[in-house]
């Protein structure tokens, strides 16, 4: 790669402002790759960095690509391979990582693809590759569709935490993209009674597509179709899948005695639950919360990708190449009439 060739990247250049701009193309280390981006997805974590709430500016972890070079010291991939590169990963070493809980590790998010996925080249560090982070993407799935594998890796962890069955009542709260991915990875893993909502009614009505018996606007609606569906007891389980505290009492709201809600979506900072709980106690409700995935997850969505991938490229809705970025920020930004949206480089 000629050191003075430069290639576009999406940067931050105030709160709620991007741009593109031209930046060098980074040379990678000898255990490093550099990796030419050929999509990647926008996801609410982006919007969070625009606004501020993070220290990091890097934006776009949910890319696919072409290994464009390969360091010297690098045999497991080559020049022209198809990748998925995971922007965090644990070291596997530490009390957190042995805990299960790999993604409190101090080390899970230093590291970050550079200069970020939306970028027409980045570099894919050396602690992620050595670490498992880089995936060969299968043939199978295409590059729209290995948008989509970060996020159901996500979404995977939070499942496995919950352990719902094939005859499992389970409530889905918010049909947003996160909340379209867990309807689609429940109806793969074979999870029959499923219940929808969202304020929104075109979400509303796609969620019944992905696989929901029924989908409603309101949480009484919810409720009902929950305790239908199971004698009268309620879900077995809820997952929360935007950070409103109106859908976190929706979802809690719908279980039945000794279920439990999962919190998928991130809440605001300062966000209160104000709820009796009396109520829990006697109840026996479980909150349980979940954040990011890890290598196990990401194999997981690249299998289950490889197998129902045409059902779930059916959630991306919006695609805008890579120069138009921003434009793309400003469509995901209406929840209410798009789906999924990624950012193409225009070459695939």
């Amino acid at each position: 790669m000629h050191p003075m060739k430069r290639a576009m990247k999406l940067c931050v250049i105030g709160k709620g402002e991007a741009v593109m701009t031209d930046v060098p193309v980074p040379a990678p280390g000898r255990r490093e790759v550099l990796i030419e981006m050929r999509a990647c997805g926008i996801c609410g974590t982006d919007f969070e960095k625009l606004a501020g709430n993070y220290s990091s500016t890097v934006l776009g972890h949910e890319a696919v690509g072409i290994v464009e070079e390969a360091g010297r010291d690098i045999d497991a991939v080559s020049s022209g391979d198809r990748v998925f590169p995971h922007h965090h990963v644990p070291c596997y070493n530490c009390h957190y990582c042995r805990s299960g809980s790999e993604t409190m590790c101090p080390e899970f998010s230093k590291a970050n693809l550079r200069p970020g996925g939306l970028a027409e080249y980045f570099i894919l560090p050396e602690w992620n590759i050595s670490h498992g982070g880089l995936f060969v993407l299968p043939s199978a799935v295409s590059f729209r569709t290995g948008t989509l594998i970060e996020p159901l890796a996500c979404v995977l962890r939070g499942l496995r935490k919950l352990a719902v069955g094939k005859d499992s009542t389970v409530a889905v709260v918010g049909s947003g993209p996160v909340g379209m991915l867990q309807l689609f990875a429940l109806k793969a893993l074979g999870v029959r009674n499923v219940v929808a909502m969202d304020v929104s009614e075109e979400r509303s009505r796609f969620a019944r597509t992905l696989g929901a018996v029924s989908s409603f606007t309101s949480a009484s609606g919810l409720k009902e179709a929950c305790l239908s569906l199971s004698d009268g007891r309620g879900a077995d389980a809820s997952i929360v899948a935007t950070g409103h505290p109106a859908a976190t009492e929706a979802g809690i709201a719908s279980l039945r005695k000794g279920g439990i809600m999962l919190q998928f979506g991130l809440p605001h900072p300062g966000t209160a639950l104000v709820h009796d709980t009396s109520d829990l106690f006697r109840k026996e409700i479980q909150i349980l919360n979940t954040y990011s995935g890890v290598e196990r997850d990401v194999s997981d969505a690249i299998e289950m990708l490889t197998s129902h991938g045409a059902k779930a490229e059916d959630i991306i809705s919006h695609s805008f190449r890579l120069e138009r970025a921003p434009d793309a920020f400003r469509t995901a930004s209406d929840a209410g009439n798009v789906r999924k949206v990624i950012v193409e480089n225009g070459k695939a």
